[in-house]
């Protein structure tokens, strides 16, 4: 069966879901749980805090590795939007790139909080709104490149936020852009095991174990085929699609004895980070 045709006959977990889950409860979530928020040992909006979270956020996606996939020095992009800043990662190290005039938004107080706490400890200066994706509060055109890292696949409405993003990146502009891989090994493989086999998950839809990918009580996560993605995008061009983070945790036992080629090749090919560069259409 053909890609397209699988992603039509599949077209994503519960497909509707969207549509049964309001706004107000996916802000309420991601309020009482931060991003990482419960991993690092530390009180969020410390100086340990942020170090901890840059840590292990590094090892699944080195410093080399951002740096190559939002350009941070080799794009000349001046206006950057940040459509889900969470902690401010990534916003940090644009407004650090001293070639951009940054901006980051997110669904939540807390994310806006935790931001601003980061840049003042980076002593760089970046704009930190609380906004919604589906509405975002800027004039058309108005950025040369937007990122969203891991955000968009927990919006009730996808499609009007990418709608958005697409009317305020000017046109040719950059897009940069993470979603959860429907053809990844943790949803083909794992989750169907998990659902069958394990005690904690027995009975579980594979629905509600996406959601619980980012905690207990998430009410909304989606996955995403390369062709389903692709559909989502329809008003952008030159799409180049690249998988990645894939854990030998994620692979139980087999995991630690794969010899390193073999992990990156399985990576590349089974990861549950969908990425995308693609270009605003005219």
């Amino acid at each position: 069966m053909s890609e397209e045709k699988s992603a039509h006959s599949e077209p994503g977990p519960e497909a509707r879901l969207g549509s049964r889950v309001d706004l107000a409860s996916v802000r309420g979530f991601w309020e009482r749980e931060p991003v990482a928020a419960r991993e690092v040992p530390f009180p969020p909006g410390t100086e340990s805090f942020f170090e901890a979270y840059d840590q292990r956020r590094e090892e699944n996606e080195s410093p080399a590795f951002s740096a190559a996939l939002h350009e941070f020095e080799a794009s000349t992009a001046r206006r950057v939007l940040d459509v889900g800043c969470g902690n401010g990662y990534v916003l940090e190290r644009y407004a650090r790139s001293g070639r951009s005039q940054a901006v980051g938004v997110d669904l939540t107080r807390r994310a806006v909080e935790l931001t601003t706490a980061r840049l003042a400890l980076a002593r760089v200066r970046a704009g930190v709104l609380q906004a919604d994706a589906e509405r975002l509060p800027f004039a058309t055109a108005s950025f040369d490149c937007i990122c969203s890292m891991g955000v968009l696949h927990h919006s009730p409405s996808p499609e009007r936020a990418v709608a958005e993003i697409h009317r305020v990146l000017r046109p040719g502009g950059r897009l940069l852009l993470m979603m959860y891989h429907r053809d990844s090994f943790l949803f083909r493989i794992w989750l169907p095991f998990a659902r069958t086999f394990l005690r904690r998950h027995r009975g579980k839809s594979i629905q509600t174990l996406v959601n619980q990918v980012d905690g207990e009580g998430n009410p909304l996560g989606r996955v995403y085929s390369r062709a389903q993605l692709a559909r989502l995008l329809r008003g952008f061009v030159a799409l180049e699609f690249s998988v990645g983070q894939l854990k030998p945790s994620d692979l139980p036992r087999l995991g630690r004895f794969l010899p390193d080629a073999l992990y990156r090749w399985a990576e590349r090919r089974w990861g549950w980070f969908l990425y995308v560069k693609a270009r605003r259409g005219p």
